[in-house]
């Protein structure tokens, strides 16, 4: 599954379940209304850290797949291969779900946080990140996306009925 992290930071955007990523996280909304949940999502993201990765955690771990252009990801040296291990020294597994919800909560621009990465499957490398604010363009393709594949696709169901 690719998510693309704010870590976003939820990046760890990563609601650090799937479906979003990295700092900052995507936030997907529990209304039925589209205006509602286009409202509160843009609200939450417009306050969501930023790093600018793709994710792929079919695998159970945190494989950076991409990095976005001019992110902060880019700029403190982050490559697609990395894989994301920990943050701020809490790895990211299951059983710290609780923990590593509330450091996303933490995770806005202008905070500085450290990923711990695997270089290579195995090499650990500090890397202090700050997040950015994320741009329009990235708030817009998520939202999209989302407004897309849950309430357009639901709208239709309803409507057939």
């Amino acid at each position: 599954m690719r998510r693309i992290g704010w870590i976003v930071a939820p990046l760890l955007a990563m609601a650090f379940a799937a479906g979003s990523a990295v700092a900052g996280g995507y936030t997907k909304c529990s209304s039925a209304n589209t205006q509602e949940c286009l409202d509160m999502m843009a609200k939450k993201l417009n306050n969501r850290g930023w790093l600018g990765v793709e994710i792929n955690d079919a695998s159970g771990s945190m494989l950076i797949t991409r990095i976005l252009p001019d992110s902060p990801a880019q700029q403190s040296g982050l490559v697609a291969g990395d894989v994301l291990f920990a943050v701020n020294g809490i790895q990211y597994t299951e059983s710290n779900q609780d923990t590593l919800s509330a450091i996303r909560e933490a995770m806005t621009p202008g905070t500085t946080f450290t990923f711990t990465i695997l270089k290579g499957g195995k090499d650990k490398q500090d890397v202090a990140v700050t997040l950015a604010k994320m741009p329009e363009e990235v708030m817009a393709a998520l939202i999209g996306k989302h407004l897309l594949e849950m309430h357009l696709t639901a709208e239709k169901v309803a409507e057939a009925k």
